[in-house]
């Protein structure tokens, strides 16, 4: 175990919400709420990167007790809750939204729209309420029809139904979207669709210059797919116990295993393991 008094050699830690600084019941643990603690004592500036959107995340964020930049909806936003100062913004180009929605109510899917100011869905059934279970968030039935949106201001779209529907319309999907979108999956009951240039990574990236971090002082802790760029991308990049295979794969590091609530707590002190004695 490293002596605390071991300089620490990250200056920005970027950590994924939903499977790894949250728990099985959406709630940060006392374990991984000292684990932040730790690292901002010794030296590092906490933020926030995940899947959910900009105003779902901000909870957490006052939870948490930080301040400065939030990375929401897969990198496809930074924005700084306190000041409301935007950094980066990613949308999804208005005609390949357009189709998104289009061709998933088309296919049978429910649509989720992820509106710079709403969170929009096609329909109500148990898919939703699936969804809505998942980022503890009641979504808006659009009025009238999610095509009457044209596009407009879309973070990003999601497609849930059946996870086989799904798998096998991902090949066709990708590859034609393959110039303008990059499309991930969360859960085997969702697709996602964002502009190329809303991941985790480039977001990661974009606070990293903000605050004049270099890439080797950075580090980042994650569970999904959505988690991998930013893993690769980092100085360090740590996929928690429990993280899917391609997030591992991305890592340089995985905590070990244990409960689900304590899974960051444990990556933390993992790091801090590594560290080389003085």
């Amino acid at each position: 175990m490293s002596d605390p008094a071991t300089p620490f050699p990250y200056r920005l830690v970027a950590t994924d919400l939903d499977g790894t600084l949250l728990g099985p019941h959406k709630e940060i643990s006392a374990e991984n709420f000292a684990a932040v603690r730790g690292l901002q004592r010794r030296g590092a500036r906490v933020v926030l990167a995940s899947g959910r959107r900009h105003q779902n995340s901000v909870r957490f964020y006052r939870q948490v007790g930080l301040d400065g930049l939030l990375i929401s909806c897969a990198g496809a936003l930074v924005k700084d809750p306190d000041t409301a100062e935007t950094i980066r913004e990613e949308l999804l180009d208005p005609t390949d939204a357009a189709r998104l929605v289009a061709e998933g109510q088309h296919k049978g899917f429910t649509v989720v729209y992820y509106h710079r100011d709403h969170l929009y869905v096609s329909e109500r059934n148990h898919w939703t309420e699936l969804y809505e279970s998942r980022v503890n968030e009641r979504a808006e039935l659009y009025p009238g029809k999610l095509d009457d949106l044209r596009g407009e201001a879309a973070q990003k779209i999601v497609w849930y139904g059946e996870p086989a529907t799904l798998t096998a319309s991902r090949p066709q999907v990708t590859e034609e979207y393959r110039a303008s979108v990059t499309v991930i999956a969360t859960d085997p009951e969702n697709l996602e669709f964002a502009a190329q240039a809303a991941n985790k990574a480039d977001a990661v990236a974009a606070v990293a210059a903000f605050y004049k971090v270099e890439q080797a002082a950075t580090l980042t802790f994650g569970d999904g797919e959505n988690d991998a760029p930013m893993l690769r991308w980092a100085g360090l990049g740590v996929a928690v116990d429990g993280a899917n295979e391609i997030a591992k794969a991305a890592a340089d590091l995985v905590g070990p295993t244990g409960a689900a609530e304590t899974r960051f707590a444990r990556a933390v002190q993992a790091v801090f393991d590594h560290l080389p004695s003085r």
